[in-house]
């Protein structure tokens, strides 16, 4: 039986409006006091005992007025939750609300508003990945290699956007579960154990209770509640494994290109002595004749340093090398472009040769002027030189001792004569298809010729800048004696000529950089010997020379990037919203068919309040199972209640009662589909 009075859902045509005017008094509103809250049969009753016509007309008018703040604007009605069912103008329709507790289950409102409620929470989720796959984007980009700040911050990033998906998987499941519920409980009679937990399936405690102790008596197969349950938790845990996941799909990773920069210590050139190697007393025992073949042998390695040596500002009047810095670690070999420079200048001029500067050749009988060249000085008075190492269109460079010694043009300048030794061929005989032929293929020196440059080497420029942050800027100077070293490194073989024991001489044949074609003038030799000089430089600074490290701004080391699979990265983050929206639209379907209750514990209590009045006013620290065990074989269901008043549930004025339906009441199947109407 109901446990409300029966109630007349047409009301009879004693009924007039004015006694409709005075429901208020006769009904009044919810106050904090419990005396003032009608009862629902009282409320019914009195409704049924009006006598008075019904005056439709005015009826509606003075309700229209009565509800008018509740009904609200269509924008208010979409932003409510899906558990307000208020009776809005539209559900009158010229019948009014027996009492003010009356609401009203519009299935398309409520499935509209929980597809917004749902919606709302997904693009939280659809906003976390997003965020996940930018931080993703946005860090890989960075092919330069991170910092330190840059790694925090990417792992602080990920870390905590896969913590808020995580929660947010939580807080939509959650949501899901609690519009779902309500279909659930209204599906089939549970006992009192089951329906508690269906009612609070929201937790995942109470979804394993389900998958462990939901089956049917008797039977060894698992339930639909089981299956249901299982199937539920089980997606959870997969969204979860696939969040888990996404560390996988991503890697950081040392750059086999970029370096990272940081204070620390650095591996620079030791240029305080020239030397194959360092020593173990810092060069304190080598003396300057030593190192001047070992200067010679590091820019002819320089030669091979092209891009690492070129014209300042790209003109001729100097050359520049740009030191490199490595990291003191042996096993790094990375290095980072420092500020620091060394530059070359040259000043070439031209003699006029009288005799010789043709090898062995043309001297005819006289074998003792084989290796004399005699030349004009620039006033005009006839020099001698003793050249032994020559040979026919080869360029030999001379080194003049005397001007490191006695500091003849600068105490960080040396002196050095080219002789380009003629061959008798000229650029057309060079052009010879003939293979036998003396000129053919090489370089074409119809007459010979000699120069001498005086040769500058600075000092090491920017080694005191605040970039590069040395604490000890000293130790990386370039000092006097080395730098007239490096200055005649053309010249220098190790190996003195005549007995005057003042010059030695260094020759380049054949495509050899160093050996100038027939037509080069004083500035192209100059540009030679510039370049070869702070190749020496690169060389001692690149290939393996004398090192000492330093602390400085700009220490090296290996750069980490960010290295994603995408592939997977997509396929996680872009599937999880899509499968969540898809299950969104099944969640909305499946439970827009019953009605939503507030998911609050005074819903919950009103909704159980018959069955605890079963149990009693006593007993406030029993458990279910007591309860259970003292209401005996008790099933329940969330449902309609059916009355023979409403056959086809086709009217949507009538008022049906909403709650607890015990299976022992005898009404049989339930149905999950409530029909739309009023509820009380």
């Amino acid at each position: 039986m109901s446990r409300y009075a029966p109630v007349s859902h047409h009301p009879p045509a004693e009924f007039t409006s004015a006694n409709f005017d005075n429901m208020n008094s006769q009904y009044p509103p919810y106050t904090n006091s419990s005396e003032n809250i009608p009862l629902k049969s009282q409320n019914f009753t009195r409704v049924s005992e009006q006598s008075e016509p019904y005056n439709s007309m005015s009826q509606q008018s003075t309700w229209k007025e009565f509800n008018r703040t509740d009904t609200g604007s269509s924008l208010g009605k979409i932003a409510s939750s899906p558990w307000e069912h208020k009776l809005n103008e539209k559900h009158v329709r010229g019948v009014p609300p027996p009492t003010d507790t009356t609401r009203y289950f519009d299935r398309g409102r409520q499935t509209r508003r929980v597809f917004l409620e749902c919606l709302f929470m997904w693009f939280g989720t659809a906003f976390v990945c997003g965020a996940l796959a930018g931080t993703m984007y946005g860090f890989s980009r960075i092919t330069s290699g991170m910092s330190q700040f840059q790694k925090y911050g990417y792992n602080a990033l990920v870390t905590g956007l896969s913590i808020v998906l995580g929660l947010a998987f939580a807080a939509q499941f959650k949501q899901y579960a609690e519009m779902m519920r309500w279909r659930f409980l209204a599906s089939e009679y549970r006992s009192l154990q089951d329906f508690e937990l269906v009612l609070g399936c929201d937790s995942y405690r109470n979804t394993l209770s389900l998958m462990c102790g939901g089956n049917r008596k008797g039977t060894w197969y698992p339930s639909k509640t089981q299956v249901i349950a299982c199937f539920w938790f089980m997606v959870f845990v997969v969204f979860n494994v696939c969040a888990a996941l996404l560390g996988l799909t991503y890697s950081i990773d040392v750059s086999e290109t970029a370096i990272s920069i940081s204070p620390g210590n650095i591996s620079v050139a030791d240029l305080s002595y020239i030397s194959g190697d360092d020593l173990e007393d810092n060069g304190a025992s080598l003396s300057i004749y030593e190192s001047m073949p070992a200067a010679n042998l590091w820019g002819e390695l320089g030669l091979s340093y092209q891009d690492s040596v070129y014209p300042v500002d790209g003109t001729n009047s100097s050359w520049k090398y740009t030191f490199s810095d490595y990291s003191s670690n042996p096993e790094n070999k990375l290095g980072v472009l420092s500020t620091r420079e060394v530059h070359s200048t040259s000043t070439c001029q031209e003699y006029k040769v009288t005799f010789g500067g043709f090898g062995n050749f043309n001297v005819g009988e006289d074998t003792t002027a084989v290796n004399l060249v005699m030349y004009e000085d620039f006033e005009g008075v006839e020099q001698s030189l003793i050249i032994e190492n020559v040979a026919i269109g080869a360029t030999s460079y001379i080194g003049n001792g005397s001007s490191v010694d006695n500091l003849t043009c600068g105490p960080r300048c040396a002196q050095v004569l080219i002789l380009q030794t003629a061959n008798n061929c000229t650029e057309a005989m060079t052009l010879t298809t003939n293979t036998t032929d003396d000129c053919f293929g090489v370089v074409p020196v119809p007459e010979p010729r000699l120069w001498t440059c005086d040769t500058n080497i600075t000092d090491v420029l920017n080694a005191t800048s605040p970039l590069e942050g040395f604490q000890t800027p000293e130790v990386l100077a370039l000092p006097d004696p080395q730098a007239q070293i490096i200055a005649g490194a053309t010249g220098w073989s190790g190996v003195f000529l005549g007995d005057s024991g003042l010059t030695q001489a260094v020759i380049f044949r054949g495509r050899n950089i160093m050996n100038a074609p027939g037509s080069a003038g004083a500035e192209g030799i100059a540009q030679l010997v510039m370049r070869f000089s702070v190749g020496v430089v690169a060389a001692i600074d690149q290939a393996g020379g004398p090192r000492q490290y330093t602390m400085g701004a700009n220490s090296p080391g290996a750069a980490q990037i960010v290295n994603v699979k995408w592939k997977w990265s997509i396929l996680i983050l872009a599937g999880i919203p899509l499968v969540q929206f898809i299950m969104l639209i099944g969640v909305v379907w499946f439970s827009g068919k019953a009605v939503i209750l507030e998911p609050s514990y005074m819903t919950a209590a009103h909704l159980l309040q018959p069955m605890l009045n079963k149990v009693g006013e006593s007993g406030s620290l029993l458990s279910t199972d007591e309860m259970a065990e003292r209401l005996g074989d008790y099933k329940i269901a969330y449902a309609v209640r059916p009355d023979r008043n409403d056959p086809g549930h086709s009217d949507t004025t009538f008022v049906r009662d909403l709650g607890i339906v015990e299976e022992a009441e005898g009404y049989g199947y339930i149905r999950g589909k409530m029909p739309e109407g009023r509820y009380d």
